[in-house]
């Protein structure tokens, strides 16, 4: 069996297994082993030279022991040799590869739990989980997907040029779309924060409102200090413990509440108590950072991750379109109603 094979059927097994195992948890009157699958183990023919008691002894022994064991040579256990490690390292990543190779204990580690996955899809074969009807088509489909996955890349590799995308197609798609490449207008800002109490408690709205009346007068004689403030009774805690810094914001992204308030304000003013649907804010803004176009050498790696990406999606969806044109599938709107309704009535 191939090592993709491998993969897909040991991540199929692990998943049906818990699944087996959650469905029949309440289930006291069955066994794990049962609902494992795994065959109970055989009545002891010399029950006649044992007490009752040592006779459960024996048992309990054995069942706590040989409850996960499959019949003898019910099934092949294919062993792990190099051929197939060889198989499981050209399919890691470079960086995983070299990671693995290069430390002996890692190796190890990465073997070991290669051997408990073949084991443990032995026994499952052994234990006729493959026939099962689902698990049989979530291991076909599992492998067509791999399948298909492969096909998808190959072509594309071999239709992409090797020096795609060439410097001169990143610079015609940085002059064409420069305005994609603009950081827009930001600025700093501090905000002191108190939560909005209950709507209807216009008691408590009045009096916060009050307090944050107060705070400001004060800080605008200049009497306290907005970062003392903030750290000690802003409600904001991602801000608070900064002083009230909320950070270099996108104007674009401000809340309308919030927004032409600050954009009002001179660099260092304090603004007046704001209310919002959260609750009350004390701004203070710092200085505005005019947009900025960013130069082709800033941007030039996204422009080539972006080039790959939309050329990768471009000919999946030529190949898909010819796979369909070379190897059609019978599917017509009046079939597919007639399945969802049987589907659904099945369900319901």
């Amino acid at each position: 069996m191939k090592l993709a094979n491998f993969k897909t059927l040991i991540s199929i097994v692990g998943v049906c297994l818990i699944f087996i195992i959650a469905q029949t948890s309440q289930v006291s009157a069955i066994s794990v082993k049962e609902l494992l699958g795994l065959k109970k183990s055989e009545p002891d023919v010399t029950a006649d030279k044992h007490t009752t008691s040592e006779r459960g002894v024996v048992s309990a022994q054995k069942s706590d022991a040989e409850w996960a064991k499959t019949s003898v040579n019910a099934v092949s256990n294919p062993q792990i040799n190099l051929d197939y490690v060889a198989l499981l390292v050209a399919n890691m990543s470079q960086q995983e590869r070299d990671k693995i190779l290069a430390e002996p204990e890692l190796f190890k580690q990465v073997i070991e739990s290669e051997a408990n996955n073949r084991s443990t899809v032995s026994a499952a074969i052994a234990n006729n989980l493959v026939e099962d009807r689902n698990v049989e088509f979530l291991m076909q489909r599992g492998a067509e997907n791999i399948l298909r996955e492969s096909y998808l890349n190959r072509l594309i590799q071999s239709k992409l040029p090797k020096d795609f995308p060439t410097d001169a197609q990143v610079a015609e798609y940085y002059d064409t779309n420069k305005d994609q490449f603009v950081v827009p207008e930001r600025v700093h800002v501090w905000q002191i924060f108190f939560k909005k109490p209950d709507a209807d408690n216009e008691q408590e709205s009045a009096k916060l409102i009050k307090k944050a009346e107060e705070i400001v007068n004060r800080l605008k004689k200049g009497k306290t200090d907005f970062s003392a403030i903030a750290l000690a009774e802003s409600e904001h805690e991602q801000s608070k413990v900064l002083g009230g810094y909320m950070g270099l914001l996108k104007t674009n992204e401000l809340i309308p509440e919030i927004k032409l308030p600050v954009l009002a304000l001179k660099e260092g003013e304090v603004s007046k108590p704001i209310e919002s649907a959260a609750g009350i804010h004390i701004l203070k803004r710092g200085k505005i950072l005019e947009p900025e176009s960013l130069q082709l050498s800033q941007v030039e790696q996204q422009i080539r991750q972006l080039l790959v990406k939309q050329a990768n999606l471009q000919l999946r969806t030529a190949i898909f379109t010819q796979a369909r044109k070379e190897y059609p599938q019978a599917i017509s709107d009046s079939k597919l109603e007639e399945w969802r309704l049987r589907l659904k009535t099945k369900t319901d």
